[in-house]
Order: structure tokens, then sequence, then C-alpha cells
């Protein structure tokens, strides 16, 4: 029958890439196969994979893997016919055989042949098609062995075995029968396999391997690679010199677009009818994606947001975000007198949920988020003139401040002014230092800690009568006169 004419017995317990030729190329899988033995089931091959390839079909069994597991070449299959299937039947794929009898077709693929022009010892697993010529000189491999020989040279009157009949269609026809689908994919697998006819293609390699061995070939192998790496250096300078022709086109581009986004910022910010936050102004998202483009490609520019895809590493991103930050505080060196300037430019002291608002708004959609915020903090005295440190007062307030409002200046200012002009409120020591209330009772809270100053707590204890009216009293501050003094105890 088919299966005994046409196939060839594989152990199917080596993995399937191992079967293959070196030049045979895994095309589709299918498990769950059954085979029929022209139109009659093949009863030792009804559950298995078939692995179709460039060249061949691989039929695995299931269960006895070493001794029912076969292979059939394409080069067999004429023609081809799909069956869908109907109610109980499974789909089929029939494979029409070709009527000369294989058994005359060499297949020692995976046997080495010498050549008997340069007694060169072709290694095996090349395909028939890869395997017909030798790959020192290219001579044909002979069209016959031994073995042929001794059987042509047997008497004629021996008897022999009568062939198989070629009108036979079952001896000419394989079935598969796909018991769990895939069929469709399968069979389009291949009728690509069949339409490239890869067994057919033989490699050329008469003018190549020829010069591959021996010195001759390693000073060609040698003189090649020379030869492509000057080309591709060749390439690359080219490359280079029309690059640094168009460098200066860029740059200047650059300096268009720069000059464009810069004039249309200090044209709203400069509006008398925007917001009164015009210095934070936030970029539209086309301006700020084309300043980060333009960074990224080295035309570093004013008042581009920066990002961590800009730098080389964490810490250079730290310190390019400490001086963009110092900017937004105390203002470019290059902003006119006219324009308002930094958000601490007027004032020395600042919360700092204020400062990360505004920085945000600044930098449009290139938000920084609280946690790399507060990185940031330690690297800002490095990048600002005065000095901007920061500070957390008692109630846990974190606040940015210049070093009039360090501690010890703060306190040396209020002891001076309580000294020259006498006690004074809460709210008169506020509008002297030109800070809120609620920050200036926070920071001589501090002072007092210190001994520096006391309080007259009016709140509680003194009230003023103006035009009939009580009015409570509010806390007034001294000049801490009892400063040197030790109490011996006695009243």
């Amino acid at each position: 029958m088919a299966l005994q004419r046409y196939t060839k017995s594989v152990d199917g317990t080596i993995p399937i890439q191992a079967l293959m030729y070196n030049d045979e190329e895994l095309i589709s899988t299918q498990d769950g196969l059954g085979i029929y033995d022209g139109l009659q089931k093949s009863l030792d091959h009804q559950s298995g994979t078939v692995h179709i390839t460039s060249q061949r079909l691989f039929y695995i069994d299931a269960t006895k893997r070493a001794s029912r597991s076969f292979s059939l070449a394409l080069s067999h299959v004429s023609k081809t016919d799909y069956y869908a299937g109907l109610f109980s039947s499974s789909p089929k794929v029939t494979l029409h055989l070709s009527i000369e009898d294989p058994a005359s077709e060499e297949l020692s693929g995976f046997g080495s042949w010498e050549c008997e022009v340069c007694a060169y010892r072709n290694p095996p697993g090349l395909s028939p098609s890869a395997a017909r010529t030798c790959e020192i000189c290219s001579t044909p491999l002979p069209k016959a062995s031994g073995d042929h020989t001794q059987a042509k040279s047997a008497p004629t009157t021996r008897p022999t075995t009568p062939g198989l009949n070629d009108d036979d269609i079952e001896s000419k026809m394989l079935k598969l029968s796909f018991r769990k689908g895939g069929d469709k994919v399968f069979y389009t697998a291949l009728k690509r396999s069949l339409k490239g006819r890869a067994w057919e293609i033989t490699p050329s390699n008469a003018g190549t391997n020829g010069a591959r061995s021996g010195i001759s070939g390693i000073m060609q192998a040698v003189e090649n690679n020379a030869q492509n790496r000057d080309a591709d250096m060749s390439n690359a300078l080219q490359d280079l010199e029309a690059l640094m022709v168009k460098a200066k086109d860029m740059v200047r581009l650059a300096a268009e677009l720069n000059e464009r986004l810069t004039a249309s910022s200090t044209t709203t910010a400069n509006d008398p009818y925007s917001s009164v936050l015009s210095s934070t102004l936030t970029e539209p998202e086309e301006a700020t994606f084309i300043r980060s483009s333009l960074s990224q490609l080295g035309l570093q520019m004013e008042n581009t947001p920066v990002t961590l895809d800009m730098m080389k590493d964490e810490r250079e991103w730290m310190e390019q975000l400490a001086r963009e930050l110092a900017n937004i505080l105390q203002g470019s060196e290059k902003v006119s007198s006219s324009s308002s300037g930094g958000m601490m430019k007027k004032r020395g002291i600042i919360a700092l949920d204020e400062v990360w608002g505004g920085w945000n708004r600044a930098r449009g959609v290139a938000l920084i988020p609280p946690s790399t915020f507060l990185q940031v903090i330690p690297h800002l005295p490095a990048f600002t003139n005065p000095t901007i440190t920061s500070r957390t007062l008692n109630s846990g307030l974190a606040v940015l401040h210049t070093p009039p409002y360090s501690r010890a200046a703060f306190a040396a200012r209020i002891c001076g002014l309580l000294a020259l002009a006498g006690p004074k409120s809460t709210t008169e020591i506020a509008q002297e230092e030109g800070i809120t209330i609620g920050l200036t009772v926070e920071m001589l809270i501090i002072v007092e800690e210190d001994g520096d100053v006391c309080r007259d707590d009016g709140q509680s204890v003194i009230q003023e009568k103006k035009d009939d009216i009580l009015v409570l009293g509010e806390v007034n501050w001294w000049a801490n006169l009892f400063i040197g003094y030790t109490w011996d105890g006695q009243e």
C-alpha cells in the first residue's frame, strides 16, 4: 500500500528539529490526526501528530513513537483534495502521490558520501537537493552506488517481486483525518509548502565554497571582511558629513522655534487681561512637546522643562531640576526689570506646597511628583543666590526661605525692632515683615522658645474700651530683658 511504498520510518523519540535537514524549515504542526492508507484506516496510525516542513511531512505516533512514526517526501505529492467533514465524519486531506516508484530515488539525506573528483567527504544532514553536488568542487552526486551496482549485476533469471499496480488508486493515496480540528490552517500550510517546491532548489555553492578551504580561503575571507568594513565606514562618514551640513540649518530652525514660543509666552504674560498668575502660565502641550524634542536632539533652549529621558543619570537629572526650580523661585538672570521675576523675587519665605504647585503650573504637562520634589530641595542651595534653604516649623509646616529668615537672623531682627519701637502685636510684626499672621505666629513661637522675646497675652487678661465697646486685647511681644539673671528664690 501507499504507506509501505512512499514513506520512510523515523524514530519519533527524536525531536522534530533534529530530524530535519539543515536547509529544511518547520512550517506547521497539528496533533490528533489519523492516517488512511488508501481508502482504509491504518490501524497502527490513528493517533499522532503531523508536522509539515518545507520538504517533508512527518507523522509522530502518540503511543509508539519509535516504531510507528514515518516521514513522507512532499516531492511525491502530485495533487491534494480537501474534505470539510459532515456530521460525525471528521475533516480530511487527501494526498495523491506520484506514479513513479520512489524506491529508485536517493534517500541518503543523513548519510555522508565521498566526492570522486576531490575526495572530499561531504557531511551528513543535507537534504537531497543540497546533497546533489559536492560542497568543495560542485561535482554532482554519483547516481549509482555500490548496492545498486550489485543489484544490477544479479542474474537476469532471478525471480523478482512483482511491482505494485500503478493503476491501483489505493496504492497512490494517503488521507489525513483531523480528529481535533485545525484542518484549514494545516491545509493552507501544506499548499504553501507544495507551492514552494523547496526540494527542487539546489544551492549555488560552486563559486563560493570552493574558495573556503585552505590558506586562500582564509585570505579571501579576511579580504572580504576588510572590504565590508571599508564600505560601512565610508557610508557612515557620508552620513556624518551630510549631518554636519544640515547642523547649521537645524540650529537655526531651533532658534526660530524658541523665539516664537518665547514671544508667544511673553505676549500672554504682558496681557493686562490675563490671569494674575501670569509668571507661572502653563505652556500648551504642543509647545512643551517641541521644546522636549529639540532638547533630545541636543539643541538646548531656555524655558525647556527638564525630563528624565534627557539626562544620562538620575544625579544629573536632580541637578538640572534644582537649576530649573531656582529659576522659578528667583527668576532667570536674563529677566528684564519690568517682569515680575520669580516666586520669591519679593518674598523671603514661602510655603513648600505653594512652590510645588507653582512649579508644576510652569512645567505644563511634564509634572513633578511630590517625592521627586522633596529630593530636589537639598540640591537647591547650590543653584540659588542668595541661598534658598528649607526649614520645618513646630506645626510641621515646611517652608523655603532666604538667609534673612533663618532662625538666628529673624530672631535678631525682631529683637532689634522691639528694642527700638517698643512692644509690638502679632499683626504689626506681620505687616513689618510682609508675611502672613499665621506664619508670623509660627516663627515668633520659635524665637520665644529661644528666650529672646516674651509675650503679653492680652487675649485673656487685658481688655480695652473703645467708644464704649469692649474689645479683647491682642498678644503683644516684648524684648526679653531677663537675660543673664539668676533667681535666688526670694520674692
